[in-house]
């Protein structure tokens, strides 16, 4: 598990809510008063003046990126409808006959099928191979670029010779992130790049102590005393890299802590044990 950013923001969280969204929108769709029929007999209605494209299929427009093919370009406008809070980044056949990937913003997931009347939020298993084929895109869409991330603006813990290499976001008032820190001293021959990553939304306190353990005079020692020991550190103010690192987790959709990031640019969210760490370490 792990400290969301924000409730609403955290990606999974905001997934969950699609069903209900579409619900919502259905639900208006349906209360809307029906067009009064002509009567027999009746004169025919005037002809009407050719409509103005209406100001939700405009937004539904703006909201369906240019990237999105010709042949889903309808799907993504009636989708865009759908679930208006969303920008439709990518429609793509998803590799199982009938269903197409829907990707949002954020690197959100759904999936539909080719007339947009069916729409499922969820993980799509390979049962034949015993795969989540969810997992694997959402892996292979938020990989970091390790080499672009900014080192000056972390600081390093190292066990051992260091030779492997973690980059690590966390909050030091961050729970889950403690528990994580338990485990990192059985974990040998790594060197931890440590971003503080203050989430104030639910750690009121948290820029404060992060700035603490930037500007101490030995960040690793206050930093291992906060997280091990439960000591804060002295009041301290500097200049500090804790906006940039907001910034830079904002850009790579960092929702929550801890999040891990491993040198071939994998991402993981959330704490885990030092054998799961240690095997993943390796390629796992």
């Amino acid at each position: 598990m792990h400290d969301f950013k924000s409730p609403t923001r955290a990606r999974w969280t905001r997934l969950a809510m699609l069903a209900g969204l579409a619900a919502a929108s259905f639900a208006r769709a349906a209360s809307e008063p029906a067009t009064t029929a002509v009567t027999a007999g009746a004169a025919p209605p005037p002809a009407a003046a050719p409509a103005p494209v209406p100001a939700d299929q405009h937004a539904a427009d703006q909201r369906a990126a240019p990237t999105i093919a010709p042949q889903y370009a309808e799907l993504a406008r009636k989708l865009a409808k759908t679930l208006p809070e969303y920008t439709i980044e990518h429609i793509s056949p998803s590799g199982v006959d009938g269903i197409l990937e829907v990707l949002m913003e954020g690197n959100r997931i759904v999936y539909t099928d080719a007339s947009g009347k069916h729409l499922f939020n969820g993980h799509l298993f390979d049962i034949d191979a015993h795969e989540d084929l969810t997992e694997r895109r959402i892996e292979a869409l938020t990989r970091v670029d390790v080499k672009q991330l900014p080192l000056a603006d972390a600081f390093d813990v190292v066990h051992g010779d260091g030779k492997r290499q973690l980059y690590l976001f966390e909050d030091p008032d961050c729970p889950y992130c403690k528990k994580f820190e338990e485990q990192l001293p059985k974990i040998n021959d790594v060197t931890l790049h440590v971003f503080l990553y203050p989430l104030t939304t639910i750690h009121p306190h948290a820029y404060e102590h992060a700035q603490s353990v930037w500007c101490s005079k030995d960040r690793q020692k206050s930093w291992t005393d906060k997280m091990l020991k439960g000591i804060d550190p002295p009041t301290a103010k500097c200049a500090n890299p804790l906006d940039r690192n907001l910034a830079l987790g904002e850009k790579l959709h960092i929702d929550g802590t801890p999040t891990i990031v491993f040198a071939d640019g994998r991402v993981r969210a959330g704490t885990m044990s030092a054998e799961d760490l240690e095997h993943l370490l390796g390629g796992g």
